[in-house]
């Protein structure tokens, strides 16, 4: 996993597929030889797993990709996880009620550190990702023109991006600069 993950995954992909491992797959088939699973034994731990589905999908595609490995690299001649349906997933779309953000809202003026509410408020007001606003710089945000360029180090799909930001974010960025009670740099 060192040699081959962690030099193309991100570090908190290479957390996951380590937890699974750990969690899912070596307690039912680390007695095994990587030659010896079958696709039963895929089949069967998948099976087990039908009650949380998207972790067993998610752990049955890191077997099928552990799989195509030993068989690129000549220690298998199959792929015993190739071709197991996956379970459906209940794809969840969910947005905080109007209750929910009020009370979050006054959650954050109230809590005792503002620069940590102040990132959840820039979140709540760009929907970016926790970590492109905890790795956002001054130099980033353009308050004239209202755009934050987000580099391509600090995305998930590693790409640059021009993002335009509304005047209530412009409103906060100035005052955080400011050092006013909304934050502080």
């Amino acid at each position: 996993m060192t040699e081959h993950v962690e030099p193309r995954k991100r570090p908190g992909s290479v957390r996951n597929d380590r937890s699974m491992l750990d969690q899912y797959i070596l307690p039912k088939l680390g007695d095994f030889k990587g030659i010896e699973v079958t696709r039963q034994h895929v089949q069967k731990l998948h099976n087990q797993m039908r009650d949380t589905p998207y972790q067993a999908n998610r752990t049955l595609a890191l077997m099928s990709k552990m799989f195509e490995l030993s068989v690129r690299w000549g220690q298998r001649s199959d792929n015993p996880a190739r071709a197991i349906e996956k379970f459906p997933e209940k794809k969840r779309d969910r947005w905080l009620s109007d209750d929910e953000l009020q009370r979050l809202l006054v959650a954050l003026s109230e809590h005792p550190n503002q620069v940590a509410a102040n990132a959840i408020r820039l979140q709540l007001l760009t929907g970016a990702r926790i970590g492109e606003v905890l790795k956002a710089k001054w130099e980033d945000f353009d308050l004239d023109r209202a755009v934050w360029t987000k580099p391509s180090h600090h995305t998930k799909q590693k790409r640059q991006k021009h993002l335009p930001i509304s005047s209530a974010t412009c409103d906060l960025l100035a005052a955080m600069s400011a050092g006013e009670s909304t934050g502080s740099r």
